[in-house]
């Protein structure tokens, strides 16, 4: 939301590599690997569309639509984390919204996200 506070003009975001929402998912209150993701990117030239924490699906996929964003990053920290993960994957595949989900997160894994996600 800080690139929509600023009242960046549509034409100015062009100059950007792409548009990312990222967010913590719902029932987390963890950022720190979420802010240093989003400093990263924005060091290299994406627009990052940062929700913050504690962030329900449908405001993330929201921000998705309104931003017309490129990718959604999610965080999470704690186990709980992981169940709001795979919630957000199907409620992204039903909403038709073909855009690539990144997660992240001390709980994450290949193997989780083969299983469980990535079957969504």
């Amino acid at each position: 939301q800080k690139a929509v506070e600023s009242g960046l003009a549509a034409e100015e975001t062009d100059m950007y590599a792409g548009t990312l929402v990222i967010a913590t998912v719902k029932g987390d209150v963890h950022d720190i690997g979420k802010n240093i993701v989003g400093v990263v990117l924005g060091c290299n030239n994406y627009r990052v569309i940062d929700l913050g924490v504690m962030c329900a699906p449908d405001k993330i996929i929201e921000a998705c639509i309104e931003h017309n964003a490129d990718i959604v990053g999610l965080s999470g920290l704690i186990t709980p984390s992981l169940d709001e993960m795979v919630f957000m994957a199907k409620k992204l595949e039903k909403t038709k919204l073909r855009i690539p989900l990144l997660i992240g997160g001390a709980t994450t894994s290949k193997m989780h996200t083969a299983v469980k996600i990535r079957p969504a």
